[in-house]
């Protein structure tokens, strides 16, 4: 998507939007879906990163399957036509009337979180339920604390002790089928060496138990390049897991998110004012942190691109900022660009995942537009 794209969008909607290119995100499940063509491979979109309904709906027609962390997004993908023997269910605290529902509809696995969670599964089961079990394999995913999810101080998952002693209680319980095992370290990843670390662990402990794994499900957290240069080598990735998952000899899920959708989106802004003080320049834009949470909360670098003449312009650095009554409500610091004039745009690239899913209404300041890019036309998004 060009930038004439985007400015189109900011002319004809109004800003603050998020523009997503469709394309794009069909493009991406082609790449992975010819990378895992040698496997029984199922892609389940997680659902967390982006709710759009443009979105799943093409994701729904391409076949995909989806990965949902909570009621809503069960409600959600259910509104656009995925069936429950497409949807994943994953969460750390399942309610009981919830684990009732996705009993009743058959879903293609409740992913267990806790020895608990399964005696309170048992509790519902009015018909067969199929499950696998989240296992965490104690490994550092290298990512940002808040989202690494594959260590021992982590609320996720069960170590393999007590994933054992769950596989022999499903093991006593006709109403359950264990059709294999799950594991999420964490988002961001842009290393193989956690990936492999985890699969072989979880090799060797499926091994010792006798399991017999019908789906591995890897989990996701891919990273991708924010514009430090660093994404995960899809090679290499190829290259070293791919020969131990031959071994496991069971079909493969990969629950992508943010590699999926996040490139696919810009935040489209307004320069509202371009704020000189006796030591900064700040640009200040009509969107901020309640639209773009990231940058404050896991210090995340989005480069910006202007969607003006730069030719000619003064180059500055300044800090790029936003309307909300909060120190933290910045997207860069002393970022070098060309000096932009009021009433200008700016894009803020790649926030199609854990963008406008995580927008708030702080400061009342309403939400962004959504817009999708089709390939051929801009239209506003459900």
């Amino acid at each position: 998507m060009d930038s004439h794209t985007l400015v189109d969008a900011a002319m004809s909607f109004g800003t603050p939007l998020y523009v997503y290119d469709l394309p794009f995100v069909l493009q991406r499940i082609s790449v992975v879906t010819e990378l895992f063509k040698d496997f029984d491979f199922h892609l389940a979109f997680a659902v967390k990163a982006n709710f759009n309904k443009d979105i799943l709906s093409a994701l729904e027609k391409s076949g995909a399957m989806v990965d949902v962390v909570s009621f809503g997004e069960y409600n959600q993908v259910r509104s656009v036509g995925f069936t429950p023997d497409r949807i994943i269910v994953n969460g750390n605290c399942k309610k009981k009337e919830e684990l009732d529902k996705y009993v009743q509809d058959g879903v293609f696995s409740i992913n267990l979180d806790s020895y608990e969670e399964l005696l309170r599964l048992e509790t519902v089961l009015s018909r067969p339920a199929r499950v696998s079990i989240r296992v965490n394999p104690d490994v550092d995913a290298k990512t940002h604390r808040h989202i690494a999810t594959g260590l021992r101080e982590n609320k996720f998952g069960v170590d393999f002790d007590t994933a054992s002693a769950m596989i022999e209680r499903i093991r006593s319980n006709k109403m359950l089928e264990l059709i294999g095992l799950h594991c999420h370290i964490g988002s961001q990843i842009t290393e193989v060496e956690p990936y492999l670390e985890a699969v072989v662990s979880i090799k060797y402990f499926a091994r010792s138990v006798g399991l017999r794994v019908q789906v591995f499900n890897l989990g996701g957290g891919w990273g991708i390049d924010y514009g430090n240069g660093k994404s995960l080598d899809l090679e290499e990735y190829r290259q070293k897991i791919f020969p131990i998952l031959k071994e496991f000899g069971s079909a493969i899920v990969l629950e992508l998110g943010r590699w999926i959708v996040a490139p696919s989106a810009y935040l489209v802004s307004k320069v509202e004012y371009v704020k000189k003080t006796a030591s900064k320049i700040f640009v200040m834009l009509d969107t901020g942190m309640t639209h773009l949470i990231r940058p404050a909360l896991y210090g995340a670098k989005h480069k910006i691109i202007p969607l003006y003449e730069t030719k000619g312009r003064k180059k500055i650095k300044a800090d790029v900022v936003g309307p909300i009554c909060e120190s933290a409500d910045t997207f860069r610091k002393s970022y070098t660009m060309a000096e932009p004039k009021e009433g200008e745009f700016v894009a803020i690239c790649d926030v199609g995942a854990y963008g406008y899913a995580m927008a708030s209404d702080y400061n009342l300041i309403p939400k962004p537009k959504e817009v999708i890019w089709d390939g051929k036309k801009l239209f506003r998004s459900s």
